[in-house]
């Protein structure tokens, strides 16, 4: 049996500081199902806490994603840091 090797994708996170110029202007409900997303929550997750639907919920994280210009609520999270974002809810 071969055996197969894998390559593993990952973020750097040893890209230089972007500008604050730069920093999308987010909803407060965007930064705080961005915040949840921090913390591991699913989408689901986050429905239940903040007592709305699913849909809702990834409708702000898409929304998120689409002023970050990423495509995972993980990149977005990550950029967010990057950026200096507080991410507690």
């Amino acid at each position: 049996m071969k055996k197969r090797s894998f390559s593993r994708r990952s973020l750097s996170l040893d890209t230089p500081s972007i500008s604050p110029d730069f920093i999308p202007s987010l909803t407060p409900k965007e930064h705080e199902v961005l915040s949840w997303c921090a913390q591991g929550k699913t989408s689901a997750e986050v429905a239940l806490i903040l007592n709305r639907s699913e849909t809702t919920i990834n409708f702000h994280i898409a929304n998120v994603r689409m002023k970050f210009g990423v495509t995972s609520r993980h990149a977005a999270v990550i950029k967010a840091i990057k950026l200096g974002m507080p991410l507690l809810p």
